[in-house]
């Protein structure tokens, strides 16, 4: 069984870029402990080292004190020639300012990928966080049973040391919960065989695109990650999705119109407004719409960092933003809201 008392009830898969680095350096001390972001490294450059410094640079600086963290390499490819790859260039970079992590593991990494983590959990606490499935494929009790002991012993760690992540990916129907939840099931089984510091469910339902959402108006999406944990929810099972975004690593893509993805208890709101020649202004609107809408939280701008700069440009206050910006700020939002909604639930079993 996971271990009892684990102060983390929260665990998303964050894109390791400006607007959700920026998301979690606004989290309170008290919020952030409860959270342990998986930051996938992106791939920006084509220089997997390059990546890994940019990354590690921009990510030491919001590090809220007391919050842990992981970090997954695992999209960014090993350099021809060089000594260390990203992964170590990364552990590397956050213990020379005395910052912890984890390596990320997976069934599937090379000798050298699983060298690099043995090394870099040696440099930091020794701890790791194993994740199951993905983008690939869904969670395979089986081929973990094979494979476990073998991973464990070539990346130096041990079961005890180790957060285990079941990922399922991207939910895309209603259909689709009911086959992850049996899937689900059978590996959490599997799983409560061992005792794992700690056992995560994630997914991801946020569509690829919201391109053919209507503009001026909010939209509900449905929140199938939330839901799936729901049907599964149980005291020693933590929640993992992946923020406000799609679980694809997308590395380009156009400039969007103003928007914002908003969490709410069961859907996420999306608000895109038309730029009509105006540029970004028309997220003053935007905002305006938002914070006069019955999903506004009764806090309001006290809610979150993100809220209070929603409500700063709903009175007209400060710049438009930019993506990155607008992503910050429904970040910020959802991470609060969703521990929020965690706390009560643990509440609910007597916790």
């Amino acid at each position: 069984m996971a271990s009892e008392g684990c102060a983390v009830v929260y665990m998303p898969i964050l894109k390791g870029r400006e607007g959700e680095l920026k998301a979690i350096d606004h989290l309170p001390e008290a919020l952030a402990a409860k959270i342990m972001p998986i930051f996938e490294v992106p791939p920006t450059s084509g220089d997997p080292i390059k990546d890994a410094h940019s990354f590690a640079e921009k990510a030491r600086d919001v590090m809220p004190r007391g919050m842990g963290a992981a970090v997954d390499a695992r999209y960014l490819d090993d350099p021809d020639g060089a000594w260390r790859g990203p992964l170590q260039t990364i552990a590397d970079d956050f213990a020379d300012w005395c910052v912890p992590i984890r390596p990320v593991l997976h069934l599937n990494d090379s000798e050298r990928r699983l060298a690099e983590a043995r090394q870099a959990a040696e440099m930091h606490d020794g701890q790791v966080v194993i994740r199951l499935g993905g983008h690939i494929a869904d969670p395979d009790e089986d081929e973990a049973e094979v494979s476990l002991a073998k991973l464990c012993q070539r990346a130096g760690t041990t079961i005890e040391k180790s957060a285990l992540v079941l990922d399922f990916f991207d939910i895309r129907s209603e259909r689709e919960i009911g086959r992850v939840e049996a899937l689900a099931r059978k590996c959490l089984v599997w799983a409560r065989r061992y005792p794992w510091e700690s056992i995560t469910v994630a997914s991801g339902a946020m569509p690829d695109s919201l391109s053919d959402l209507p503009y001026n108006i909010a939209t509900p999406i449905p929140r199938r990650d939330l839901a799936l944990w729901r049907r599964l929810q149980e005291p020693d099972i933590v929640f993992g999705d992946y923020g406000i975004a799609h679980p694809k690593m997308n590395v380009k893509g156009w400039p969007p119109p103003p928007n914002l993805r908003y969490t709410d208890e069961d859907v996420w709101w999306i608000y895109r407004w038309a730029r009509d020649g105006n540029g970004h202004r028309g997220m003053y609107d935007l905002c305006a719409s938002l914070v006069a809408a019955d999903h506004w939280p009764a806090e309001g701008a006290a809610y979150s960092w993100g809220d209070a700069e929603i409500a700063q440009r709903a009175a007209m206050v400060g710049g438009p933003g930019n993506a990155a910006g607008w992503r910050a700020w429904g970040t910020a939002h959802h991470l609060t809201h969703v521990v929020k909604m965690l706390e009560d639930s643990h509440d609910d079993f007597g916790g």
